[in-house]
């Protein structure tokens, strides 16, 4: 069957609400930008905008927010006939983000009970997009894309989680190649281990997987907790079929494994950020456009750690995503830098 899309994402579309003001607690933001947020919202956006023939499939919520997010996907080229709207009253997640500082700027919870939490507000009960059933997921849409994205937190409840092995079982009818984004948020799962065990059902069945060392972590939680080891959870999947297992590491850089025995490596660009969130959508958004369109995995991945230096340096997530040319005039200055 031809191929028309290029990359679906599937999963959570809510609403952000950016600050517009650096250093500043939530009492004294005075106006604050809305944007499409969620991370496979966010990636969608950021792959468009590179230039991808995309697709997103997932529930919103049947008021004034949800239009919104129905009609700004479509101003941005990105075919939504995979969107399904609520009927039941369900909200959009809403993620408000507040600037404190750097460190205080992506973090969800508070960790410090001796004072307030500083950082993104979450809301998150309930929503929208984890209502979306499987008999909700449009096969037409999967059997025409290329690649299907997932996003992990997609799968940390019912009916969404049922609904995504649902899409899963479409991409394999047509050949569909399937991402994961493990995008572990602790809202929504019940424990570690829940999450955990979920994972590892979920990875068997991709053929690219992208995450941090921390979500590789929870991943590995109930098999291998005490492995830290990029290369030995590389090979766990690998050994498992994957094809590609891409391991983020912060400072580090990035590392990319496959089934023939690459190991490609990334260092990351350093710059002036304004804060933490947005880089992981940023980076998978341009590491799919380069696998994508056949630029090789060592382009991927600088082309990945571009966008996201990138994103680091606004206020926002999707409204900071690169075009292409800005990307690729940022990767070329910067390749020095990346190559390890």
């Amino acid at each position: 069957m031809n191929k028309l899309l290029e990359l679906v994402t599937i999963g959570r579309a809510g609403i952000d609400f950016n600050t517009t003001q650096l250093n500043t607690s939530f009492e004294y933001i005075d106006a604050y930008t809305k944007s499409i947020g969620g991370s496979p919202a966010n990636i969608v956006q950021g792959a468009a905008k590179l230039g991808l023939k995309t697709a997103f499939i997932g529930k919103i919520s049947g008021d004034g927010m949800g239009e919104y997010i129905y009609n700004d996907f479509q101003k941005q080229g990105i075919n939504v006939s995979g969107l399904v709207i609520d009927k039941t009253g369900a909200r959009n997640c809403l993620a408000i983000l507040e600037i404190l500082d750097i460190k205080n700027s992506g973090t969800y919870e508070n960790k410090d009970t001796t004072g307030f939490h500083h950082g993104t507000y979450l809301y998150r009960e309930n929503t929208a997009d984890m209502l979306i059933t499987p008999d909700e997921i449009n096969e037409e849409l999967i059997s025409k894309t290329e690649y299907l994205l997932f996003s992990g937190t997609a799968f940390s409840a019912e009916p969404s989680r049922s609904a995504m092995f649902a899409a899963i079982e479409y991409a394999k009818k047509y050949n569909t190649k399937m991402v994961l984004d493990i995008d572990y948020r602790p809202f929504g799962w019940k424990n570690l281990t829940e999450a955990s065990a979920v994972y590892q059902q979920v990875c068997a069945e991709m053929d690219i997987i992208i995450g941090n060392r921390e979500e590789f972590d929870i991943v590995e939680y109930t098999v291998m907790p005490d492995n830290n080891d990029n290369s030995v959870s590389a090979k766990t999947f690998l050994d498992m079929g994957i094809e590609i297992v891409v391991v983020k590491d912060g400072e580090r850089g990035s590392w990319t494994y496959t089934q023939d025995n690459q190991v490609i490596e990334c260092g990351v660009i350093k710059t002036e950020i304004k804060k933490t969130f947005g880089s992981g959508d940023a980076f998978a958004a341009g590491f799919m456009y380069g696998l994508i369109r056949n630029k090789g995995l060592s382009y991927a991945m600088q082309l990945g750690s571009a966008c996201a230096s990138i994103v680091l340096q606004g206020y926002s997530c999707a409204p900071d995503m690169p075009s292409y040319e800005q990307a690729e005039k940022y990767r070329k200055i910067n390749e020095s830098m990346m190559l390890k």
